[in-house]
């Protein structure tokens, strides 16, 4: 049976450094990888051009699919495409519209390694800062206080 990693990303320098430290350093031969992308309300309402109080996923379909298909685009750039040819999975793509804030994406990640029986979830931390950190919250943190699974954060320099 294989090994189930989940490895929650965004579009950021930070997730993909993770994603390299990942491949080159805890991936085995083997491994089944899921790769997790959660659409946030804000990040949702920000390609609607509406404030996050007033989002509601039915304004516009075409919005949603273009959000969708951004999400898309940057997992093959920066984490597909990135695979050495030596890597013989797959990366299985999970993309979740959430309505939720930092700390539920947090929720959505756990729930998703739950549902996958996951061996360990791997993520990247943020270099926010003190101040952006303590007003938007972590979803790294989160996840590491709530998870069910094992969670390896992969620190950034």
């Amino acid at each position: 049976m294989p090994r189930v990693l989940l490895f929650p990303v965004d579009n950021t320098e930070d997730s993909q450094r993770s994603w390299d430290w990942m491949i080159n350093n805890f991936y085995r031969d083997g491994d089944e990888v899921h790769l997790l992308n959660v659409i946030s309300r804000l990040s949702f309402a920000a390609t609607l051009g509406v404030p996050a109080v007033d989002f509601t996923p039915q304004i516009n379909r075409e919005a949603y699919e273009a959000a969708v298909r951004k999400a898309e685009e940057f997992i093959v750039k920066r984490f597909l495409a990135r695979l050495p040819q030596q890597i013989q999975t797959t990366p299985i793509v999970h993309i979740i519209k959430s309505e939720v804030d930092t700390n539920s994406v947090g929720h959505v990640i756990c729930m998703k390694a739950e549902e996958l029986k996951a061996a360990c979830i791997l993520m990247g931390s943020h270099n926010k800062g003190p101040v952006a950190e303590f007003f938007m919250g972590s979803v790294s943190q989160y996840v590491s206080h709530h998870s069910k699974v094992p969670v390896v954060i992969v620190k950034q320099p």
